[in-house]
């Protein structure tokens, strides 16, 4: 494979990693903000189920550690649990 086709599927590769990183964390973020202004039970639970289902998605793809995924994941359900 030539130099200039691997810097291109490399590229393709990082834009593609990348947007999948940064819509996990807007769901991340979205179930954390679900959870501090105390909205209702149903929600919360909807936006955690999401978020997991997000990162278990992400870990399996390797685009980050699973330690990491299981311990994000472990802190959303304990947070969401203390409402």
């Amino acid at each position: 494979m030539s130099a200039e086709k691997a810097n291109k599927r490399s590229r393709v590769k990082q834009i593609r990693n990348h947007s999948i990183i940064s819509e996990t964390r807007t769901v991340i973020g979205a179930a954390k903000k679900a959870i501090t202004n105390n909205d209702s039970k149903e929600d919360v639970d909807l936006l955690v189920a999401k978020a997991v289902k997000q990162l278990d998605k992400i870990a399996g793809k390797k685009l980050i550690h699973k330690n990491t995924a299981a311990r994000t994941k472990s802190r959303l359900i304990a947070s969401s649990k203390s409402i």
